[in-house]
């Protein structure tokens, strides 16, 4: 995002209690906004926030970031949820509330217009979009370095190539229409690192993001600390993977860019050797899992290593009506939204959490390759 944004703010400038940075050196303030301004937020939110916070000298720009999210939180909670998909609420008007959040009238329109298909974009929360654009803001000169790469002539499309790169293998496909003709099976079987392929004790598992997570995630491996928390399955942060090539397609063929999928091939003899559960026989404990998560409660899943069960369909409904309680009873309030939680169908999106050190460290030693494409939305 370009650093000359300057539109005004279209925020009111509310503003909570803080300290004075008029002891914090001038460049350091600097670098901090434009690492703000680069994400498109709006300059004059920015500067206000830092201002007024001290001892900014000790965290780092993702620490500031989050604090600066949070502030924004408390002066207006609706825009956690976004208000699309409600009865009456066009497209587009989550638009006004990523403004609320501090980010520019352009920066809104390119994140908001970045998901074409509303039933997409309604399926998660507006906070969620959000971090998913400050974790990989807009580049252009990334874009037309992976471009570069991504079209280089060397490469043939739909062929696992750099078996020896830190990140493993990597399939270059035109688009996510010819990776879904060619299916799973076949994929895999041309993939050398995939042994056992008709040994029913291993599985594959796919995470669907966009181009620079999937190469992160490939050459350093799973991170916990930069999954979200509070999703299906938990209280605590988890990495999620989708059991379905074609669920996996779903979660990001909408988005405009290059995307990636990385692939798993997972001993689930191991797997379930630890602390795993399956949520799928159970529809009431799901249910109540689900639940008690989206609204930041803890449950009887946050200690385990994984968590397998069906995506949650509705996760929206369910925050907004959350959150017009007035927290007086905070346990019964969430629990008398059990009964509201919905999954896919007719096809259930099956999906596996991994929720600790232990379970990521098992996973990244399953890591067989990625496969990356564009999408027009």
């Amino acid at each position: 995002m370009s650093s000359n944004n300057t539109l005004p703010s279209t925020t009111p400038e509310a503003t909570l209690s803080g300290n004075s940075t008029s002891n914090i050196d001038d460049t350091l303030l600097t670098e901090i906004t434009e690492y703000f301004v680069d994400r498109g937020f709006q300059p004059s939110l920015v500067n206000s926030f830092l201002e007024r916070n001290s001892r900014l000298d000790f965290k780092t720009n993702e620490e500031i970031m989050f604090d600066f999210l949070n502030e924004r939180e408390q002066l207006d909670s609706i825009i956690f949820i976004g208000i699309e998909g409600s009865e009456g609420v066009e497209s587009g008007e989550d638009k006004e509330l990523l403004m609320k959040w501090g980010l520019t009238e352009e920066a809104a329109k390119e994140l908001r217009d970045s998901v074409r298909d509303d039933a997409v974009w309604f399926q998660r929360v507006l906070k969620h979009w959000l971090l998913d654009w400050i974790y990989n803001p807009g580049s252009l000169f990334t874009q037309m370095r992976f471009d570069k790469i991504f079209y280089d002539p060397q490469f043939q499309r739909n062929q696992w190539y750099s078996y020896e790169r830190k990140g493993g293998p990597q399939i270059f496909a035109s688009s996510y229409e010819e990776i879904a003709t060619i299916g799973e099976d076949a994929l895999l079987g041309c993939n050398t690192k995939v042994s056992n392929l008709i040994n029913n004790d291993f599985k594959a598992f796919f995470h669907a993001t966009d181009y620079q997570s999937a190469q992160s995630i490939s050459k350093n491996g799973i991170k916990l600390d930069y999954c979200r928390s509070r999703l299906d399955f938990g209280y605590f942060q988890s990495f999620y993977l989708y059991s379905s090539f074609d669920n996996a397609i779903s979660f990001v063929k909408n988005n405009v860019g290059f995307n990636g999928i990385v692939v798993y091939w997972v001993d689930m003899e191991k797997a379930k050797s630890m602390r795993y559960r399956d949520l799928v026989p159970d529809e009431n404990l799901w249910r109540e899992v689900v639940v008690s998560s989206r609204c930041g409660q803890y449950s009887v899943v946050d200690d385990d290593d994984f968590v397998h069960g069906c995506q949650l369909a509705n996760p929206r409904q369910i925050l907004s009506s959350w959150r017009t309680y007035d927290g007086a009873d905070v346990e019964d309030s969430w629990q008398s939204l059990i009964p509201m939680a919905k999954w896919f169908e007719p096809i259930r999106h099956l999906q596996l959490a991994v929720k600790t050190n232990k379970a990521v460290k098992f996973i990244d030693s399953c890591h067989v390759g990625v496969i990356y494409f564009p999408t027009k939305g």
